[in-house]
C-alpha cells in the first residue's frame, strides 16, 4: 500500500504569497491583506514556520486547571460549590472567615492600614492572596495611603507574614482599562513590577504577582499575557530569582457598556477564554451587569462561563494547545521584543517611579487612549449594541463620571475611562 504521508510537498511562505497575490488580480498585497496595529505590529494574512523562531517555542509549564475565582457578595445562598475561590472586598472581611478553608482568598486590601488593624488574619486560615499595591493605589489616586515611607514600612511587614503564598499585587488592568495598547501595558507592568523588586528587594519576587485586564481582541490577549510572562521570567533571572510568575486576570471595564447590557456576556465569555488560553494562573470572571451592580444570578452565571470552558470544551485537558501556533507565536515574539524596548527606555530614564512623577508613563496612555476612542468614535472600532445595531429605543441610567478630586495629588493620576461613556448620555 503507497505511503502518502509525504504526497504533500512543503510550500514557503513566498509560494503563499505569490498565490494570494495572483487571486488579488491586481490588487496590492501589502495594502489589501496587511494591516498595521497600535502596537506598530504587522499582521499577514498567512503565517507559516518561517515566521517563528523555533527555540523561542516552548510550552507554558503551568497547571492545566486554572483558578477559577468569584466574586463574594455575602449574600445567603451565593452558590460557590464549583469555585476555586473568592474576591473579597475589604467591607466582607470577617464574613469571610466562615467560608470553607477550601477556597482560596483574594482580598482586595483597599484600606491596608485599617485592614490590617481590625482584623487577625490568623484566624482566616485560607487567605493566601493579599492584594496590597501602594505603587498602583499611587498610580490610581496620586497619592499614597499615608506616606512613601510607612506605605513601604507596611508593604515589608507584609513580607514576613508567612501566611501568604502571595502578598504584593502589580495592578496592570490599571493600565488596560485607561486605555494603554498591549505592548505598552507589558512594559509598564514590568517597570511596576521592577520598582518593588529594587525597594523591596528581589526575596519579594516570590510574594509578587500580577493582575491584567483582559480585553476583547482575541488573539493579541492570548499573546499579551505569554509575553508577561516571558519578560518577566528573563527578569526574575536577571535578579538571580528562581520565584514563579503568577498571573491573575479578569475581563476589561473599557469595552464594557450599559447599553443592549446582555452583549456583555459574549464579550466576557471571549476574554476568559483568552486568558485560559494565554495561561493565566487565575481567572475572575466579570458579572454581566457588574457596572451597576451584580447579583448573586449574574455572579454565578459569569463563573459558570468559565465551567463551560472547563467542563464542556475540556481547556482544563491540555497542557499548551497554543504553543507552536505560527500566529500566536509570531505575536508574542513581536509583542515581547517591543515591549522590551519600551520597558528599557522606562528604566533608561530613571524607571517606573520617576516616569510616573515626570509624567511621561501618563503621557504614553493618554496618547494611546486618545487614538483609541476616536476609532470608537468614529465607529472604526465596534461594539455591538453600542455604537452598531443599537437599540433606538432603549433608555439607561448613565453611570457618574469619574470625578477629579480638587486635592492636591503627588502625581497625576491614571483614570480607567470606558469606551461608551460619551454615547451612553445621549440613552438617557
Amino acid at each position: 500500500m503507497k505511503n502518502n504521508q509525504n504526497d504533500f510537498k512543503n510550500v514557503t511562505s513566498q509560494e503563499w504569497k505569490l498565490k494570494v497575490q495572483a487571486e488579488l488580480a491586481g490588487l496590492d498585497y501589502n495594502e489589501v491583506l496587511v494591516w498595521n496595529t497600535s502596537e506598530g505590529i504587522q499582521v499577514k494574512p498567512v503565517y507559516t514556520k518561517e515566521d517563528i523562531s523555533p527555540e523561542n517555542v516552548q510550552p507554558v509549564q503551568t497547571s492545566k486547571d486554572w483558578k477559577i475565582i468569584g466574586e463574594f457578595l455575602n449574600q445567603p445562598g451565593q452558590d460557590y460549590s464549583y469555585l476555586y475561590g473568592f474576591m473579597v472586598n475589604d467591607e466582607f472581611a470577617l464574613q469571610a472567615g466562615n467560608l470553607p478553608e477550601y477556597l482560596d482568598l483574594f482580598f482586595t486590601c483597599e484600606n491596608p492600614f485599617e485592614l490590617l488593624s481590625d482584623i487577625d488574619f490568623s484566624k482566616i486560615k485560607n487567605l493566601k492572596y493579599l492584594s496590597l499595591d501602594i505603587l498602583g493605589n499611587l498610580t490610581r489616586t496620586g497619592n499614597w495611603y499615608d506616606s512613601e515611607e510607612k506605605d513601604f514600612e507596611l508593604a515589608r511587614k507584609i513580607l514576613k507574614e508567612n501566611q501568604f503564598e502571595k502578598c504584593i499585587k502589580v495592578d496592570a488592568s490599571l493600565y488596560q482599562n485607561a486605555g494603554a495598547n498591549h505592548v505598552q501595558q507589558i512594559a509598564i507592568a514590568l517597570a511596576h513590577g521592577v520598582e518593588y523588586l529594587e525597594k523591596l528587594g528581589a526575596d519579594s519576587a516570590s510574594k509578587l504577582y500580577f493582575k491584567v485586564a483582559v480585553g476583547s481582541n482575541y488573539f493579541f490577549e492570548i499573546a499579551k499575557l505569554r509575553s508577561l510572562r516571558n519578560l518577566w521570567d528573563l527578569i526574575l533571572k536577571e535578579y538571580n530569582s528562581g520565584a514563579e510568575t503568577y498571573i491573575f486576570a479578569e475581563n476589561s471595564r473599557r469595552n464594557k457598556s450599559l447599553l443592549d447590557i446582555h452583549n456583555n456576556i459574549v464579550r466576557n465569555s471571549l476574554e476568559i477564554s483568552a486568558a485560559v488560553q494565554g495561561k493565566a494562573n487565575a481567572v475572575n470572571a466579570l458579572a454581566y451587569d457588574e457596572l451597576k451592580s451584580s447579583t448573586a444570578f449574574s455572579e454565578e452565571l459569569a463563573s459558570k462561563q468559565q465551567l463551560l470552558l472547563q467542563k464542556e470544551s475540556y481547556f482544563d485537558k491540555f497542557q499548551d494547545p497554543v504553543a507552536g501556533t505560527y500566529f500566536v507565536e509570531n505575536l508574542t515574539e513581536l509583542m515581547s521584543k517591543n515591549a522590551l524596548e519600551l520597558f528599557k527606555k522606562i528604566e533608561s530614564e530613571g524607571g517606573f517611579f520617576k516616569g510616573l512623577f515626570e509624567g511621561s508613563i501618563q503621557k504614553i496612555i493618554h496618547k494611546s487612549a486618545e487614538k483609541e476612542q476616536q476609532a470608537f468614535d468614529e465607529g472604526k472600532l465596534i461594539l455591538i449594541g453600542v455604537n452598531k445595531f443599537q437599540n433606538k429605543s432603549e433608555i439607561i441610567k448613565p453611570l457618574p463620571e469619574t470625578v477629579v478630586n480638587n486635592t492636591r495629588t503627588q502625581i497625576q493620576p491614571i483614570f480607567p475611562r470606558r469606551l461608551a461613556a460619551k454615547i451612553e448620555k445621549t440613552f438617557s
